[in-house]
Formats: C-alpha cells, structure tokens, sequence
C-alpha cells in the first residue's frame, strides 16, 4: 500500500506534471483576471482558427498524423468557446468586414478547414450547423478531381503499414536512404513527412510510390478519402465558403512562374466551375509562401491568403495571413480535459514561444 501510494506521488511529482500544473494554473489566473481576455488580445484585430481532419477517436487512432485531428466532441468544445468570446464566420465575410472596419461586439474570427477531406463534410458539417458558424474549407483540385489522397497521407499510412509489418521495417530504411533522407524520425510518419518536405516534388512522388509499393498496398482506409466536387457544392449552397489550396499540393515558392500560374488561375477557375460560387480565398500548401508567391497569389484574382504562421491580423499583408492552428491535446488540462483559459492564453500572444 505504502510503495504504490509513494509511486503515485513521485509520477504526480514529476518534471512534466509539474509543469503543465504551474502552466494550467498561469492560464487560469491570466483568464480570471482578463489579461488574455479575447476582447482586449484580439479587439480591432482579424483572427482566422485552422482545423484539418474531424474523427471520431477510433479513426484518429488509426491515422498516422493524430495531432492533425480533432474529434466531433473536441471541434464542438473549441467552436463552443470561440462562439462564445468571438464573432465567427467564414473567411470571406469575416476580412471583408474587417476591412470594411465594421465595429462588432466580439472580435472577429473566421474559421477554416485545410486539405478538403471527406470527414469535414460528414463530421464538421453537423458541428458547425449546431453552433451557426459558417467556414471556409480550402480544396487542393487536383486530389478532389482524381479523388486521391494527399502526398502526406499516403506516405504516412504507407509508413504506418511498414512499420506494423513484421518484415516492414527492414524495407523501410534503404528506402529512406535511397531517395537522401537520414534515419533520424524514420520510426513516425510525421518525422519522414518533415524530412521530405526538403526534397523537389518529382523526389517527394517517388518517394510515396516506392514506399507504397513496399507496403504491398496503398492501405488507405475509407475514412480517408477526399470530398468530392458535389458534396463542396453543397457545402457552399449552405453559407460556407470553398477557398483554392492550389491544385497539386506543392509548396508554392519551389514553383516556377508558369507553375505558379497553373497552381492558382487554373485551380480557381475549376474550382469556380464545380461549385457555381466565386473562390476569392487561397490557402498555402504547409503555409509556405514569400513576396513573390503572394504577388503571383493577388495577380491571379484572389482577394486574401492565408499561411500557418501564429497570430492575429491588422489591416496589413492580406495575402500572408497568420493564423491559429487548434491542436486539441494543446488546449487540454492534465486530465485530458478541454481548458477554455488555456486556449485563450495561447491566443493572446503571451504563451512562451508562440508570440
């Protein structure tokens, strides 16, 4: 009784208990007192919230990104709060009233969905139709067209399989060598997805198509899949807004010019096409973007793009927004437990590393 009373003392004691505690409690003082109040942190200012996939917890635990996902339970939790302290709405709408220098009660938020994926329109939908909120879901055309999944996914559910395998692990590494990424991270999807991100897109192609072909099979469950054109077309004729996340997912500052035009005019005017409604906003594949991209991005018709970098948006580079990325284990207490006060305090531009 004595040692397993002790050994829940020292794990309730350790480094990292402690410091989420101390970090917990930080959050819900500042919250308390209004330091990291959305009104005073983000009042005049234009805050975009991003989301990829929506699953419930028996399909998160089969993805190979499970940061990437937020559970309909946890979406509903977030969009319960941000409702609740913002004004929220699709991209469109939120930019052009916040440039229209509208005054509102609640800071404005928009809300947005990266990469196009089928369960943001069986899972998010319901969500957001609960709350009132409209979003703006950014499509890659080309994936939707061909109705194939993401580089990303496929290389993470073709590692997943790999590394399941009793004999997956040994074909894994020259594999890896072979196309110049290190052993370091080749245990996880996501540390072979970060090295790849280095490589030209052709490299990063045949890298999936090798890897595939070691696994034996694409093994691409069917929660997986893409939206398709008619399910984006009834998302818009609901309010929401379908934003361009380029045509073939490539990191837009490795493109050259004609590349560049093709990843934007054409995907907008499919995009336009398909679902009867203006496409005004773009998306960056990984967020990635510089001058030249957002000159290419504004010369191609659209009105705002956004990237992943952290933050909230004054009137300024509307073809580089910032936005807030929302991890659900992130905002989550030491129990597992959604907390309001953390999510706030990451917002508010006070969290260490973060500002």
């Amino acid at each position: 009784m004595f040692l397993c009373t002790f050994s829940q003392l020292r794990h309730s004691l350790s480094p990292m208990s402690v410091k989420v505690r101390v970090r917990d409690a930080a959050a819900q003082l500042l919250f308390r007192t209004g330091v990291t109040a959305p009104l005073r942190r983000s009042g005049g200012r234009l805050s975009i919230a991003t989301f990829h996939r929506v699953l419930p917890e028996a399909q998160r635990s089969n993805y190979p990104f499970p940061s990437l996902v937020v559970t309909p339970q946890e979406l509903d939790a977030l969009l319960g709060y941000l409702a609740m302290h913002f004004d929220c709405g699709a991209l469109a709408a939120q930019h052009a009233r916040y440039l229209g220098g509208e005054s509102t009660q609640h800071p404005l938020l928009a809300i947005t969905f990266d990469d196009g994926q089928y369960d943001n329109y069986l899972n998010a939908r319901p969500v957001l139709a609960r709350h009132g909120v409209k979003a703006t879901f950014f499509v890659p055309v080309e994936a939707v067209d061909r109705q194939e999944l993401l580089w990303h996914d496929r290389l993470g559910f073709a590692i997943q399989a790999l590394i399941r395998s009793s004999e997956g692990s040994a074909r894994l590494m020259p594999i890896l060598l072979a196309a110049g990424l290190s052993s370091k991270g080749s245990r996880s999807a996501q540390g072979v997805v970060q090295q790849s991100k280095g490589l030209a897109l052709d490299a990063r192609l045949r890298l999936v198509e090798a890897l595939e072909a070691a696994a034996g099979t694409a093994g691409e469950p069917a929660f997986a899949r893409l939206m398709t054109f008619k399910e984006l077309s009834e998302l818009a004729a609901e309010g929401h807004e379908i934003g361009s996340h380029s045509m073939s997912h490539c990191m837009m500052p490795e493109c050259d010019d004609r590349a560049l035009e093709y990843e934007l005019v054409e995907s907008r005017q499919i995009l336009q096409s398909r679902i009867a409604a203006d496409v005004e906003s773009f998306c960056y594949p990984n967020g990635n973007s510089d001058l030249r991209t957002a000159d290419a991005v504004a010369r191609a018709g659209y009105r705002r793009a956004v990237t992943t970098a952290w933050g909230n948006n004054g009137p300024a580079r509307q073809f580089q927004l910032r936005r807030y990325d929302m991890v659900a284990q992130r905002v989550q207490d030491s129990r597992g437990r959604f907390l309001p006060a953390l999510l706030a305090f990451r917002m508010s531009g006070f969290y260490p590393g973060l500002r």
